[in-house]
């Protein structure tokens, strides 16, 4: 008998991703472009009934095979100020922002969803953690101090 390991459990044991699911992905994403896309997002968007069957296939097989392609790990990299009105002579000002193809980001959404699925499913993530959870954010976080601290004064 062959021994799996614990990767290869998780990665059967996650979900593909539907047709349905990449076509809801797709018509609810902005519809930037970059110029590393092949063709324009609108125009993904627009066919999106045609091109979800071939989408779906590429963002369930690439975490199976633990292989990212090639022309996904490619950004167009440009320079933006930190602030409006920072004096842009300084190069500590700026801040570098990546451009992705659609596609790339996509695909990263994809298994965004999916290993958050993993971790909510397998109560990996600690109670109080407020960053990376829907509908936790700082102002909750700050919130549960407040009270633990209001908790705290009125024990003593």
């Amino acid at each position: 008998m062959f021994r799996t390991s614990r990767r290869q459990q998780i990665i059967e044991e996650r979900n593909a991703v539907t047709i349905d699911e990449i076509e809801t992905l797709i018509s609810s994403a902005p519809c930037k472009s970059c110029q590393l896309d092949p063709v324009p997002t609108w125009l993904v968007k627009e066919m999106c009934g045609l091109l979800s069957h071939f989408v779906a296939l590429l963002c369930n097989k690439s975490p199976t095979t633990g292989c990212f392609p090639v022309a996904f790990k490619s950004a167009i990299i440009r320079p933006l100020l930190k602030k409006n009105g920072l004096d842009s002579s300084q190069l500590k000002r700026y801040r570098p922002v990546f451009n992705l193809s659609f596609l790339s980001k996509l695909l990263e959404k994809v298994v965004q969803v999916q290993l958050q699925a993993f971790i909510d499913s397998n109560n990996l993530m600690p109670v109080t953690q407020s960053a990376y959870r829907q509908y936790h954010s700082t102002e909750t976080a700050v919130t549960k101090l407040y009270n633990d601290m209001l908790l705290a004064a009125d024990s003593d």
